[in-house]
């Protein structure tokens, strides 16, 4: 297994979920150079056989850069900005994949109870999580951060209440889309759920122009189109899951803590605790590390309160991969399935008939039919126990 693992670090590298497509070229698969999009840390990567790559790569992109305009939450020019600015009772007009996406956000928020939730965004600056803050606070590659100040229990419970997409209604009426806030400090931030969008959005364009395999990854978030295709013959697809620790720096420097495959026509996308976070210096010396995933509780995971004050949790989700055929819906869920916890996270997989790897900072569990693999030796930490529900 050790061998297998070296493998796929040599073949690949991404954040979250790295694919095995060592040998695409060689197999005849068109590798298209990483381009940005979102924003500076986010990449779309993607390798296409057959069918009329080129054109199929050029429309992704077009599109990818159409929701992006759409649905930023930096930008001060996309419709996201422009329905957050809004007083209540103004009705936005915006474009079809934010309308789409405040949707799909909706249903989401009732299937996870609350657990995947796009209108977070007031406690995402509350605890300066969110895009902004984080990419100001997030410790460099040489370990050095700033550490912010956090906010107070009675802070979060009065923006709590403001964090409810059912507080926005949507309106579709002759071919245009608007969003309507009843309360003034509503907010919306598609993050949690934009890459695996335009992921399933990209799929639609690979079967319009009639492509037979590809591998598409918007930074971590992979999609496996059709077979891998190895010297003619199908083949799985191999699918190794970055180490979640040490905390930040590259995903060379943390390798994989295990590795799984997929048949096909599925996707794959990693959450955790472990690149978009900060680090706050507490008065006693020590440190507390906050992500950019919050709870219902208004919380971000891993961050517990004592009473009096803020401190690190006993034991909270550091990585959940989810596996399914829509792309979207498994953003939304390993991001719940973080904000649940590995119990909870693990019924919500369950009930959806999704599956997945969760690994916390003590043990680790496996949701339905998960092909996994995993080294004899976790370099320099402590081997993750299983713990079967």
């Amino acid at each position: 297994m050790k061998k297998f693992l070296l493998k796929l670090v040599a073949a690949c590298a991404a954040l979250a979920v790295c694919a095995g497509f060592c040998g695409c070229a060689a197999a005849g698969y068109t590798v298209f150079d990483d381009v940005e999009c979102f924003s500076g840390d986010i990449m779309f990567s993607a390798r296409i056989l057959g069918g009329r790559a080129d054109y199929a790569h050029r429309r992704m992109i077009e599109v990818i850069t159409e929701i992006n305009a759409q649905v930023s939450a930096t930008r001060a020019d996309s419709d996201v900005a422009r329905f957050n600015s809004a007083p209540a009772g103004d009705r936005v007009s915006v474009g079809k994949h934010a309308y789409r996406l405040f949707n799909l956000s909706r249903e989401y928020y009732d299937v996870t109870d609350g657990a995947f939730n796009c209108a977070a965004a007031p406690l995402a600056e509350l605890w300066r999580v969110d895009a902004q803050s984080i990419s100001q606070y997030r410790p460099d590659i040489d370990g050095s951060y700033i550490s912010p100040p956090l906010p107070s229990a009675e802070q979060v419970g009065e923006v709590l209440p403001h964090c409810d997409p059912r507080l926005i209604t949507g309106e579709e009426r002759d071919g245009k889309f608007y969003l309507t806030k009843t309360d003034e400090r509503v907010k919306l931030d598609f993050g949690g759920i934009a890459k695996g969008y335009a992921v399933d959005e990209c799929v639609k364009i690979l079967k319009e122009y009639e492509i037979t395999s590809a591998l598409l990854d918007i930074s971590g978030n992979a999609y496996f189109y059709g077979r891998r295709v190895d010297n003619g013959q199908n083949e799985d697809w191999h699918v190794g899951i970055m180490s979640p620790r040490p905390r930040g720096g590259t995903a060379q420097a943390r390798g994989y803590v295990c590795a799984t495959s997929v048949y096909g026509d599925a996707s794959a996308v990693t959450s955790g605790d472990y690149m978009r976070y900060y680090i706050h210096d507490k008065t006693d010396g020590q440190k507390l590390y906050v992500p950019h995933i919050i709870g219902t509780n208004g919380v971000p995971i891993g961050v517990a309160s004592d009473g009096t004050d803020w401190r690190n949790a006993d034991e909270w989700v550091m990585s959940a991969t989810v596996i399914g055929d829509n792309s979207a819906l498994c953003d939304a869920l390993s991001t719940a399935v973080c904000a649940l916890g590995l119990e909870h996270g693990a019924q919500l997989l369950k009930k959806v008939g999704y599956k997945g790897l969760i690994f916390t900072e003590k043990r680790y569990t496996i949701i339905g039919d998960v092909q996994f693999y995993k080294p004899d030796v976790y370099d320099g930490f402590t081997e993750y126990a299983f713990y079967e529900l």
